[in-house]
Order: C-alpha cells, then structure tokens, then sequence
C-alpha cells in the first residue's frame, strides 16, 4: 500500500485494556489461537537487535535514508524474530524466512517453525506481531494522526458504501473512524496474503461498528463468511485490528521491549 503522508499528531486519549499481559517465560501457542504481542520499539534498539538480523535484514536497514525509520525497521524486525523463536525452542538468529507469491514471509526454517502463520505491523515506537499455528493471520497498526484531506484519501482507498458511512459518523469521531477503517482493510489483507494484488475498494467492512466484520467481497465472494476481525487497544494514539478465519478461537495479548 501507499504509504500515508506523515502529518502532526492528533492525540486522542485512550488507555490499553488490562487484557496485555507480561509473560514470564515461553508461551504455549495452542492451536486455534491468535497471540498478539505489543512492542515497544524505543526500548529495543541497539546493536544486539542489529546482530539477530540476517544479512538481507541488515541490508534492508541500511538503505533506509532516516535513522529512526531504520531503527524502528531493525526493532520490530529483530522481536518478530524473538518472538516466533520463542514458539519453536530456536535462537532467533536461525530463523529463515522465504516469500509467498505476493510477498507474505513465512518461516522456511527450521523445520517446526513452518506451521507457523505470522504478521507484523509497526507504526511510530509501537509495533503488533500477530502469530499462530496454522491460522492465517493479518495484523495492522497506525498512529492517529491529522490528514489534510480526509474525505479525499477515503474516497482514493474506501468503497463507496464504506465512505457513505464514515460521512455519517460525527465529524469529531471521523478521524479515528478512518484510521479504524484502514487497520481493518490493511488486516485483512495481510491475512489473505495479497497485498497490493488487491485493490482496497473491491470489498467492504463495517465502519464505526462496535463489532467489526466484512460486509461484501466483490473480487472474492464466499469471504465475508470465511474470516472475522478484532479490534486491539495498543494504547494512546493507535488504532489497530486483526483478522483471521472463522476458527480462530481465542485470542491472547502479550507485551514486549517494555
């Protein structure tokens, strides 16, 4: 996806759930589940982060032109890969990863990390890792900040149904309706495996909803049934959601780099 112009922030106070729980050691991933992590990316930055990346990694960050875009990409990178080591009793440095089609990472090895279905997001100092055992999975995070031209960039990215119900939501709610909008599209997405192969107005979600869900899938009927969303607090500021198929049972919320 394009990325979003980067524009001062508009703050919104919201506190994190005291569903997010600090884990004392190894997590059990049970199947059926999604575990979200919640990462602090300032607390994590330095050379050992640096040192779990792999060559591509490590090249990959050096050609980012900012400093703080290429820590923010060597933080979150480096506790994906913690994290998904955890799951298979490896050290995070041994991970290897290959590339669907589209671009979605998969675990190519060792071995018992492939039936692990992972996605990161990170926006700001705050990244979402989303993981679980074969289940595909989509998370998505963004800062809430000010556009110049809300209505513009919705009628660029929303459906036509999505942009007549953000026009109905009261004008000091919008703007994290939109962003709310976007985490789910962008989740989903992710989930599917797509990416840009898609366009974001061929399908519909709900906008402003307590529950959120897929409305119409244009370009792929039959999905609205097939995957479900959750919507997560990561804290003051963020908005973010998940998505994953209908069998997804149980979610649990993690912190990290706190």
């Amino acid at each position: 996806m394009e990325p979003l112009p980067n524009v001062p922030d508009l703050p919104r106070p919201r506190v994190a759930g005291d569903v997010w729980r600090t884990s004392s050691g190894r997590v059990e991933l049970r199947g059926g589940e999604v575990h979200v992590w919640r990462i602090d990316l300032a607390g994590l930055r330095g050379a050992a982060a640096l040192a779990t990346l792999s060559d591509a990694e490590r090249a990959r960050a050096g050609r980012f032109r900012f400093p703080g875009d290429r820590d923010r990409f060597v933080a979150s990178h480096a506790a994906l890969r913690a994290i998904l080591a955890s799951c298979v009793d490896a050290a995070p440095a041994a991970l290897s990863f290959g590339e669907s089609v589209h671009g979605k990472p998969f675990v190519a090895a060792p071995a018992a990390g492939r039936a692990l279905r992972f996605s990161l997001s990170h926006s700001g100092d705050v990244a979402l890792v989303a993981v679980s055992r074969g289940l595909e999975v989509g998370v998505d995070v963004e800062r809430v900040r000010a556009l110049d031209d809300l209505e513009g960039f919705a009628a660029r990215y929303f459906s036509p149904r999505e942009c007549a119900a953000l026009a109905q939501i009261a004008a000091s709610d919008r703007l994290r309706a939109f962003f709310e909008t976007w985490t789910l599209k962008e989740a989903y997405l992710k989930a599917c495996g797509d990416g840009l192969a898609r366009a974001l107005d061929a399908f519909d979600v709900t906008v402003g909803a307590a529950q959120p869900r897929l409305l119409a899938v244009r370009d792929r009927p039959g999905d609205e049934a097939r995957w479900k969303f959750e919507r997560i607090d990561s804290g003051p500021g963020h908005a973010a959601a998940i998505a994953a198929p209908r069998d997804w049972e149980r979610t649990r919320y993690w912190r990290g780099g706190e």
